[in-house]
């Protein structure tokens, strides 16, 4: 019987392991030349934040920032003050309570420059309705993965870039690229990224209880 019961063990500890691995998300964000003092953003989103029933906010907020946290991400001559700016045209991403059909759609984006000392930021925001405090679950709905922003892209500094997002009931790593003609592996994740983008807003745009 005690071999038993250890093998059990072993198994509910190995499976209790393996939901750990698992409770995470990945938000890939690519930046490249739009041209005409404008940037490129792109972004790919995998784990339980985009897979049902999505990941519980653990704090009460007004606004949901998704950022990228790190050194050198902007030339030191770039003034930015992390005021969030409207995005010009919003790709229909949003975040959807959940169970509820209410969507807090993507329509912001943040950048941050501390010129030598400290942590660059960007990210993409969705302001939140209001709502009854922490333990909010949260689902990402993709719009098309791709929005312009009128940030010349000399303002970034070329490279690849990691932190992670706090505020989750699991761990959410954000990364960012930032490269001027993207890299074939890259630009194979974006084309990916755009399609079940676009596929997954056709199917979210039928639902009769959208906003």
């Amino acid at each position: 019987m005690k071999t038993k019961l250890t093998r059990c063990g072993c198994g509910l500890l190995l499976l209790g392991a393996v939901s750990s691995a698992t409770a995470q998300s990945t938000w890939n964000y690519f930046i490249s030349d739009a041209g005409s003092g404008n940037s490129l953003v792109t972004w790919s989103v995998a784990g339980n934040l985009a897979t049902a029933p999505g990941a519980v906010l653990l704090v009460s907020e007004s606004t949901l920032a998704v950022s990228i946290n790190a050194p050198g991400i902007y030339a030191d001559t770039f003034a930015a003050d992390g005021t969030p700016q409207s995005l010009p045209t919003p790709d229909g991403s949003d975040f959807q309570y959940q169970p509820a059909s209410v969507y807090a759609p993507i329509a912001l984006y943040e950048t941050d420059n501390a010129p030598g000392n400290g942590n660059d930021s960007f990210a993409l925001i969705a302001p939140l309705l209001p709502h009854t405090g922490p333990g909010m679950q949260l689902l990402y709905q993709a719009g098309s993965h791709s929005a312009i922003i009128p940030v010349d892209f000399s303002n970034f500094n070329p490279g690849t870039y990691q932190s992670e997002e706090a505020g989750f009931n699991s761990v959410l790593t954000v990364n960012l690229t930032v490269e001027s003609v993207p890299e074939p592996a890259t630009a194979a994740l974006i084309i990916i990224a755009a399609a079940t983008g676009v596929a997954g807003a056709s199917n979210h745009g039928k639902g009769s209880k959208r906003r």
